[in-house]
């Protein structure tokens, strides 16, 4: 969660309380008995927040299973309590229907006398005053401990992680007391093994794991030095090097938005104790790495990143990401959509390798193509048909017939021949579509994409697709295509992925369309 909302929820009680007592030092130095209402309130809301911090401070703590946060929930739990007694002492001391004496508020003894107070109202009073000045107290106590936590404290973590190089000398390596790659001791209260769990908020936690971690190298021409004339001259000291701190910068949006959504779908899986797949996504170094040096981000074109494109992957695929848990909704997608198109920069400064010039490949597609027919659009719209623009231009195109009116019947295939070219995508799901109608997608170059799911397609159909070369994805679930059909499938060597769940293929039929194809996933759903 942003530090800004947790701050929020930490000093909107304290500010009310403030405010209370603010508006009580007004009402005693006026007389004026007007606005104590208006501090009745105050304290009411300022008790309702503090209770609903203290909640929120200790449902946070065990979802996290931090045990330090019980101390904050602990202590708004105090504020409510105190608050919430300085209300009803408050409450009791000018609410005149729970009085039975006639004159509740003054001694009628002697009336010609000036009116006092009777002394259970001077102690309900000055039990109120004594609650409010104890909130108000430990209120400013919480605010000043969460403002050193966060700023002082902070750069204290810092320099504890980041202890200052100790000076060697060669003899002393020579000797054996200190090995050049002994990497200094890991101060009290930080895992070496788990550098992301210190809270330093102003520097990268793969930048302290490196600090922690780095060996104390001795320069070469210290080695290499002959020893000096005098024996009794001191020698000289080597030159220590000492890796370089880079701080992740707080503006970035990596920092504000791209980090937290990573750490709350991504980093249990694939961070310091669980690396899936060889691939770590806690810290920049390890984003930029990748897997196996190859990187799962292509800067400025998000469709060709891995760590974009399998997070919109279908629920049944065995790809999606995250597999388990809470999936990416939309306005997280965009997020890292937009952060990948803007070149993926992390906020250290240093950039991802082989990024590319954030051109799509559908807009390379449309650039040498001619619009499409218009009067065959709004007739195909006129029927229900879904067409999206893919391009920028609105070339290339996306044709949904699955809910169309053409669903249950005819699709009349053969008058898409005017924009066979720009058709790069075809959704004929759960349509009445045959194995003939196929024939009439071989003008089709540009058809990247193909989803037959539960039609009538069967092995007959997919010997047509043989002319579609430039068909990446395949979706034949819930289909009669046998692994006779997946055979004939062979010569298009762009497939990246065909689907087969409840179909007739088998297990052995998509190994041996695997091995046809380099590069190929068939999910054929066991």
């Amino acid at each position: 969660m942003p530090d800004s909302l947790l701050s929020f929820i930490d000093f909107l009680p304290v500010g009310l309380l403030l405010a209370a007592c603010c508006l009580e030092g007004f009402v005693l130095s006026r007389r004026d008995r007007d606005g104590e209402p208006g501090v009745l309130w105050l304290l009411c809301c300022a008790a309702v927040t503090a209770a609903g911090a203290a909640l929120f401070h200790g449902v946070r703590s065990i979802v996290r299973a931090e045990p330090l946060g019980w101390r904050p929930c602990g202590v708004f739990l105090g504020l409510a309590i105190l608050i919430s007694l300085a209300w009803l002492l408050k409450r009791l001391a000018r609410n005149r229907a729970l009085l039975l004496v006639r004159e509740r508020f003054y001694d009628p003894a002697d009336p010609a006398a000036p009116p006092r107070r009777k002394p259970w109202q001077w102690l309900l009073l000055n039990s109120y005053r004594t609650a409010l000045a104890l909130a108000a107290l430990g209120g400013l106590g919480s605010v000043a401990t969460r403002g050193l936590s966060s700023g002082f404290l902070g750069q204290a973590a810092v320099s504890a992680v980041a202890p200052p190089p100790a000076v060697t000398s060669s003899a002393a390596v020579a000797k054996g007391d200190l090995a050049p790659s002994a990497a200094p001791p890991a101060p009290e209260g930080l895992s070496l093994a788990d550098p992301t769990r210190a809270e330093i908020p102003s520097a990268d936690a793969s930048a302290v794991a490196a600090m922690a971690t780095s060996a104390v190298a001795v320069a070469p021409a210290a080695e290499m030095a002959p020893p000096p004339a005098d024996p009794a001259a001191e020698p000289a000291l080597p030159v220590l090097a000492v890796p370089p701190v880079r701080p992740v910068s707080k503006n970035s949006l990596y920092f504000s938005k791209v980090r937290p959504i990573l750490s709350r779908h991504c980093v249990s899986c694939h961070g310091p104790q669980k690396q899936k797949g060889d691939l770590r996504l806690d810290t920049p170094d390890f984003i930029r790495a990748g897997v196996n040096g190859k990187s799962v981000i292509a800067p400025g074109v998000a469709e060709k990143s891995r760590l974009y494109h399998v997070t919109g992957l279908p629920q049944d695929d065995t790809d999606r990401m995250p597999p388990k848990g809470t999936p990416l909704n939309g306005v997280e997608r965009a997020v890292l959509a937009e952060w990948i198109k803007t070149g993926a920069d992390l906020g250290d400064g240093v950039s991802i390798p082989s990024g590319h010039d954030g051109v799509f490949l559908v807009d390379t597609i449309a650039a040498n193509l001619a619009p499409p027919d218009a009067r065959l659009i709004e007739e195909l719209k006129k029927e229900h048909v879904v067409i999206r623009p893919l391009s920028k231009n609105g070339h290339v195109l996306e044709l949904d017939f699955s809910h169309s009116d053409r669903a249950d019947g005819d699709l009349k295939l053969s008058q898409l021949g005017p924009i066979a070219l720009n058709i790069y995508a075809l959704d004929f799901s759960r349509t009445k579509v045959a194995d003939a109608d196929l024939g009439q997608l071989i003008p089709m170059k540009n058809l990247s994409r193909l989803l037959l799911s539960r039609t009538g397609i069967t092995d007959a159909g997919l010997v047509t697709l043989r002319n579609n070369l430039s068909l990446e994805h395949l979706n034949l679930y819930e289909t009669a295509v046998s692994d006779v059909g997946l055979a004939s499938l062979g010569a298009l060597k762009s497939l990246k992925k065909v689907y087969l769940w409840q179909s007739k293929a088998t297990p052995d039929g998509a190994k041996q369309l695997q091995e046809q194809v380099p590069g190929l996933v068939v999910s054929i759903g066991q």
